[in-house]
């Protein structure tokens, strides 16, 4: 063995002597009956208790409907969730089932008295919108539970020393009775996924404070004469709470840290597309789906010297392939007049003219590119269908659509949204471009072979969709009822004279078409004899 061994084996005992002294120094000087006594005066339910748990929850409800952080503070000077915690901790760390019935049922009465004061101002309150400081409390993550630890342990050391207790109580109110507001708020206003999270908040807080004093107190001495099976119980306990809790939240904060990462680089790489313009960000804002395969959604306004089209393609695609995942972007570009060019420009103007000109000229200018900006939401909104992008130049007062593909909505019901923006928006120049999908059958009956009414109707809306799409040609195909029929399909043909009555419906409308017969075993089964289907050749990219 070596010499340098032997004090680094006598060093440690050492060490422990001095924290075992120290720590017996600090327990000789608590009084354990007199502060557990204390905590149980402190945890009675009462008339007292009662009232001031109503009183608080009311005010922290109202805080956070004004989203008021003062009031809410202001309700946690008043707060006395303390009392019953403090006893909980203790009763597990002495393993009185008295006192831990006791504070139980004073915590049961508190939350169920703190939910009905929540519930009821909420359902009879006409303020039930969701703000900042509500949906602060409804999405917990793992930080919480450190406030949570560390709000307890502050609170045991307080309660064992019998120092500073009201203060403490404010920080343990603080992490206890919002939630419970919060969850009262979500189960009157019917968002229950805003309850639900805030009550995991709300008992993630409680176990973590009562655990935490739990801690300090056998730190302390708090149950010393229990026997070491009673210890381990106890400590397996703790870690399990922890560990438990821990897990859900650090998975939350994970996300959390993910929206934060995808929020800083959208918004960093929204004026790429802009970058030969002087473009400015005003809004910016991006929504997250819930759950399951739907897309990250990315909305702001740009102001623009100069449309960039194909903006909202181009960052779809970098920001899809930089997360792995789909994001729909969606950029409202307005055109601003640069007229007065750079910032220099504008202070010259204004050290050149009267204090009261330059200022009206902003004040004009706000005033029409609020005017404008309200025109392109309404304009927006006016569209009632999915979207893949849109284009609104309210300068050029020119609107181009590209819808989506919409479950139940044919493509001839987008020439008839093409009319209606139309004749709403008289002055504007509407352009609606259906979304890329197979186009309808004409149905021709058995012995039929000319185009009636409705059909000339279907064939001038296909060749409206075939416009938009940009098909140079089309072919349109005779579904023939055999494989033979295809060597006797000519002009005679029953099947081809149906062909040619739709190609020369689509010559009017400026479309090329060629007539093709063809047998397809494998659609003979959906499509019967007597059908003629268009089939684009080629089609010129969307605009």
């Amino acid at each position: 063995m070596s010499t340098t061994e032997a004090p680094r084996r006598d060093k440690h005992p050492a060490w422990r002597r001095r924290i075992r002294v120290a720590r017996w120094r600090g327990i000789r000087e608590i009084h354990h009956k007199e502060v557990v006594a204390h905590a149980i005066d402190e945890a009675a339910l009462s008339g007292r208790y009662i009232f001031m748990n109503v009183m608080s929850c009311g005010i922290a409800i109202l805080g956070l409907l004004l989203s008021s952080p003062a009031v809410i503070i202001g309700a946690m000077l008043i707060s006395p969730l303390m009392g019953p915690i403090m006893l909980m901790g203790f009763s597990l760390a002495i393993l009185d089932l008295a006192a831990l019935r006791q504070a139980a049922v004073s915590l049961a009465a508190g939350m169920a008295v703190a939910l009905a004061t929540a519930f009821l101002i909420v359902f009879i309150s006409p303020l039930t919108e969701i703000t900042s400081e509500i949906l602060a409390r409804a999405r917990p993550n793992f930080f919480d539970l450190l406030v949570a630890i560390f709000s307890g342990l502050a609170g045991g050391y307080a309660a064992i020393h019998r120092k500073g207790e009201t203060i403490v109580g404010v920080a343990i109110a603080t992490a206890l009775m919002p939630p419970l507001a919060v969850t009262g708020f979500g189960l009157a206003s019917g968002h229950f996924e805003i309850a639900g999270g805030a009550f995991f908040l709300f008992m993630t807080n409680l176990l973590a404070i009562a655990l935490s004093v739990t801690v300090l107190a056998r730190f302390y001495g708090f149950g010393e004469r229990h026997s070491p099976r009673h210890a381990r119980w106890q400590n397996a306990l703790i870690i399990s709470v922890f560990v438990a809790l821990s897990i859900p939240l650090g998975l939350s904060l994970r996300d959390i840290a993910y929206e934060a990462r995808v929020r800083d680089v959208a918004g960093g790489a929204l004026t790429e597309p802009f970058a030969d313009a002087d473009a400015r960000v005003t809004d910016f804002d991006v929504t997250f789906p819930r759950a399951g395969p739907d897309r990250i959604k990315v909305r702001a306004t740009v102001l623009t010297p100069q449309r960039v089209p194909g903006a909202e393609a181009a960052l779809s695609a970098y920001l899809s392939e930089r997360f792995g995942r789909a994001v729909n972007v969606v950029i409202d570009q307005v055109v601003i007049d640069t007229d007065m060019g750079s910032e220099s420009a504008r202070l010259a103007a204004v050290a050149e003219s009267s204090f009261g000109a330059p200022m009206r000229a902003q004040i004009a200018q706000l005033e029409s590119l609020a005017v404008e900006r309200r025109l392109e939401r309404e304009i927006r909104a006016a569209f009632p269908y999915a979207l893949a992008s849109a284009e609104i130049d309210t300068v050029a007062r020119r609107a181009v659509f590209s819808a989506a593909p919409t479950e139940g909505v044919g493509l001839t019901a987008f020439r008839r949204l093409e009319e209606g923006l139309a004749r709403n928006f008289p002055d504007w120049a509407m352009e609606v471009h259906p979304p890329r999908t197979e186009l309808p059958a004409i149905e021709f009956a058995a012995d039929a072979e000319a185009l009636t009414p409705a059909q000339a109707a279907l064939v001038d809306d296909l060749a409206w969709v075939l416009t938009r799409w940009g098909a140079a040609q089309v072919e349109v195909v005779a579904y023939l009822p055999t494989a033979g029929a295809a060597q006797a399909f000519n002009e005679t043909a029953p099947g081809h004279r149906r062909a040619s009555a739709v190609a020369a419906e689509l010559a009017k409308s400026g479309i090329t078409a060629s007539v093709e017969g063809e047998f397809r075993a494998e659609v003979a089964a959906a499509r019967r004899a007597g059908q003629i289907v268009l089939r684009p050749v080629s089609e010129a990219p969307l605009p």
